[in-house]
């Protein structure tokens, strides 16, 4: 009953700060702020720090630690890239710590959670500066959240997950000083997983912005692949084990396997047998800034006789030193 009221609640709540019962938005330039949350994402983060030019005025970026050369790519961003991006480091905070310190950074009217892993469109009908047409459209006095569509990618380049061909857990939202992400422990096969969300005054209008301009490309190598499928447990319990203990500790359990390296085999096998091919005609193509990883993939999705056997992985080649 409540979620069925809670659409026209904000039909009506959105007015208020029309007529003085609601904060307004706060006076901040027009524009767009870009957060991204950083963790060993070279494979894709310049592609998706480029996708932000023409919508974007500022990117700011809080890495997490990476060892993987992505903030050093960032850094040789800043001095091409033709929006103001700044970037530092927080190995220490946790996910939703994050999320609040980029949000503090923002500057401008709107921001977005952009993940390092998001390439759009940047040309065509369903370029990203599309998203910012829409934002202008909305009354000045109005708070927003809006969610863009995403296209998931998932394994490599040519295929998805059945269950999550497109997405729509980003968002696009009206800065307010008071907002906050926090954290939520949720129910989930019978273990709790930690989740991040934000809570919006019922004055926010929630809508969705329905262009496919965004791509999630959820292709990682294995062992991040196998990490990821347990943070979210490993952070909502909080054990003392780091990361990599906990999650070999219970691939031991699920695969009977010696190390995380086997246990990467092992899940990205499985993982890769729900894989369905993926068709980009639908969605505009591919966005042009994937063109060098499609002539030369890194991941390829394995078949034999028609079945999905696994997935091959070659090496990264090596990153280019200092210019």
């Amino acid at each position: 009953m409540l979620g069925a009221l809670a659409r026209p609640l904000r039909a009506v709540a959105g007015v208020a700060p029309l007529v003085g019962l609601a904060p307004r938005p706060d006076a901040r330039p027009m524009g767009v702020s870009a957060l991204v949350r950083l963790k060993d994402e070279v494979d894709w983060i310049e592609a998706s720090l480029r996708s932000l030019e023409g919508f974007a005025d500022e990117i700011v970026v809080i890495d997490n630690g990476s060892t993987d050369g992505s903030l050093e790519r960032v850094h040789a961003l800043q001095r091409t890239l033709g929006l103001e991006l700044r970037a530092e480091a927080a190995p220490e905070l946790d996910h939703t710590a994050l999320s609040n310190r980029a949000l503090l950074r923002a500057r401008f009217r709107w921001v977005i959670r952009w993940d390092a892993d998001f390439v759009a469109h940047t040309s065509g009908p369903h370029a990203l500066r599309g998203l910012r047409a829409a934002l202008a459209d909305w009354p000045r006095w109005r708070h927003v959240c809006l969610h863009p569509m995403l296209v998931e990618l998932a394994g490599d380049l040519a295929h998805q997950l059945p269950e999550t061909r497109v997405r729509w857990d980003s968002h696009c939202l009206t800065y307010a000083a008071g907002l906050r992400y926090r954290t939520r422990l949720v129910p989930a096969g019978g273990r709790r997983l930690a989740v991040e969300s934000v809570r919006l005054p019922p004055w926010y209008a929630i809508a969705r912005w329905e262009v496919p301009a965004i791509f999630h490309v959820d292709v990682k190598p294995a062992r991040r692949m196998l990490l990821r499928h347990y943070w979210q447990a490993w952070w909502a319990e909080g054990p003392a084990a780091s990361l990599e203990a906990y999650a070999l500790a219970r691939a031991r359990r699920e695969w009977e396997v010696r190390d995380l390296d086997d246990a990467a085999a092992a899940y990205t096998r499985d993982y890769c047998r729900r894989l369905v091919p993926f068709d980009p005609a639908p969605w505009g193509g591919y966005p042009a800034l994937l063109a060098p990883a499609l002539a030369d993939p890194r991941y390829r999705v394995l078949y034999r006789d028609g079945t999905v056997v696994g997935r091959s992985e070659r090496d990264r080649p090596p990153l280019p030193g200092p210019v």
